[in-house]
């Protein structure tokens, strides 16, 4: 039997990017999915044009901009399917996304609980992402970003997938919840994906990168509208939390001249309370390292080894 899918959509106030996401969504050959978007207290139109347009999709409100990860577990929450595609507002996708997403998933084998599909730059026609990439001073990036189109065009394993357009295995995140969510809802937007591919790889789970399904994004669509600094703070403080919960004590030391400069850019940069709040950011992770050391299978060296690599710029 083929595996039911769930595809959810998280949006705040675009309502333009989630119409032309939508309508790619409506037109698949494969239709028989469950979609569930989240809206994070859109003011601008959002919510009444899922309601006149996408009458099909289960709406869940949360009132407020509760950033990108708390509002996947609102969603996930209501997702029904055996996997679940997590796909940013501001993406389009051919009519056959679904079709290849239930095959791939179809034919993975029991310790796969990711899928990255090929992501392509909509604007540049570049790729945006073809995995994540897992650096020593515990930074990150999407693997070939801005590399031609056909950089990578044969499939193969990777460390774990972007949830800007990333299918996961229900039974993986099940398996893999802590006390803070599916995705930890201390990050409200970045490396909550790679804190979770993360933890499932220490779990015993694998990730595959299938490039035969495509999915074209408008990057950081959203994050533009948060402000100067808000991509840079995000990723300073997130960095740290997802080292304090999974990485070895070896790769935190290594990564502390990192960890130094990015808390002296924050003083002259954004200033004391950017410092407070990645403070507790860093608490956060460290109330978390013993639940994600209950639910590993392999040791945080071992995967270091195999997944880790030094800076390649």
């Amino acid at each position: 039997m083929a595996p039911s899918l769930s595809i959810l959509v998280v949006n705040w106030n675009a309502e333009e990017d989630l119409r032309r996401c939508l309508r790619t969504l409506a037109a698949q050959e494969d239709d028989d999915v469950q979609l569930v978007v989240v809206d994070n207290g859109s003011d601008d139109g959002s919510v009444s044009a899922l309601r006149e347009e996408f009458a099909a999709a289960e709406l869940v409100q949360t009132g407020s901009n509760l950033g990108f990860a708390a509002a996947c577990n609102r969603g996930l929450e209501v997702c029904t399917g055996d996997w679940v595609f997590t796909l940013n507002n501001d993406t389009e996708v051919p009519t056959d996304l679904v079709t290849k997403l239930r095959a791939a998933a179809a034919e993975a084998g029991d310790d796969v609980g990711m899928i990255q599909p090929r992501v392509i730059l909509r604007d540049e026609e570049r790729l945006n992402s073809t995995g994540v990439l897992l650096y020593r001073d515990g930074s990150a990036n999407d693997r070939d970003f801005r590399a031609p189109l056909d950089t990578r065009p044969a499939p193969d394993e990777i460390l774990c997938i972007t949830a800007g357009a990333g299918l996961y295995r229900r039974a993986m995140l099940d398996a893999t919840r802590l006390p803070t969510g599916y995705f930890d809802a201390g990050y409200f937007m970045y490396f909550e994906d790679v804190d979770l591919g993360w933890r499932c790889r220490l779990a015993g789970w694998r990730a595959l990168y299938l490039p035969g399904a495509e999915v074209r994004h408008r990057f950081q669509g959203s994050s533009r509208r948060h402000g100067r600094h808000f991509v840079t703070t995000q990723c300073m403080r997130n960095r740290v939390r997802t080292l304090l919960k999974n990485a070895s004590l070896r790769m935190i030391l290594r990564s502390l001249p990192r960890t130094a400069s990015d808390l002296l850019w924050l003083l002259q940069h954004a200033g004391g309370s950017a410092l407070s709040d990645w403070l507790r950011t860093a608490a956060g992770g460290m109330r978390q390292r013993r639940a994600v050391s209950r639910l590993a299978r392999r040791g945080r060296r071992a995967m270091e080894r195999r997944w880790v690599a030094a800076r390649a710029d």
